[in-house]
């Protein structure tokens, strides 16, 4: 039993790591292709997953969103979302990198940004899978900044009356509204997930070898 189900982790973390490296393939096609502008609203948002684009708007800044239990180099710390007011009530979140936690969680980081109208440059970033959530994206939040436990576009887009596109834009590292931006394209690399799968299989390896030795030496001495 144990064996066939170590068999079977070994084979899903290797259909993992050819998912990853689907992954990391595509984003080297289209992050080579030109900046395109983006059309809203996006029919199809995934579509335009890992596209260099460019969009003018302004800065909601007086409602941005926090991204709470965002973790770089040990350090707590949040993501800033900004949305960007395209044109009427259509909108883009810009996703403008990570900044650190500060003293205390009671008290929210300064995220100062221009009402001016503004050209941005970054890569259309559309999630893969949806994160595992438990409880209210906002629960008990009031006020701005908000922060908010997971990315809910819908939700998001109904705090501040704004029909926000099914995707983020993360900005070019060298934007002058960027914080720290050192994006991953995946979390895990497939080189991870086919370490994992040969952990698994050296262990069902193992298990068979131990039953293998525990069944000989028990009819050896049945025999005797």
């Amino acid at each position: 039993m144990l064996i066939t189900l170590f068999i079977a982790l070994g084979i899903w973390q290797l259909n993992r790591a050819e998912e990853k490296q689907a992954i990391l393939n595509s984003y080297a096609l289209r992050s080579q292709l030109p900046p395109a502008a983006l059309p809203l609203p996006l029919t199809n948002a995934g579509r335009w997953r890992y596209r260099h684009v460019e969009v003018t708007g302004r800065f909601d800044s007086d409602h941005q969103f926090l991204l709470d239990n965002q973790v770089r180099g040990g350090q707590a710390g949040y993501q800033v979302l900004t949305p960007l007011r395209v044109s009427g009530e259509q909108g883009l979140l810009v996703d403008r990198g990570w900044i650190p936690l500060g003293a205390s969680r009671e008290r929210l980081p300064e995220i100062p940004v221009s009402h001016a109208s503004v050209t941005l440059r970054g890569t259309i970033y559309v999630a893969h899978e949806q994160g595992f959530s438990l409880g209210g994206m906002d629960a008990g939040e009031t006020g701005w900044p908000r922060r908010v436990q997971f990315v809910d576009f819908k939700r998001m887009g109904a705090r501040i009356d704004l029909a926000l596109v099914g995707a983020s834009l993360r900005l070019d590292p060298e934007s002058p509204y960027c914080y720290r931006c050192a994006w991953q394209v995946a979390p895990f690399t497939p080189e991870r997930h086919l370490g994992y799968a040969v952990q698994w299989f050296a262990m069902a390896l193992a298990l068979l070898i131990i039953v293998i030795v525990v069944n000989v030496k028990r009819n050896e001495s049945t025999r005797e």
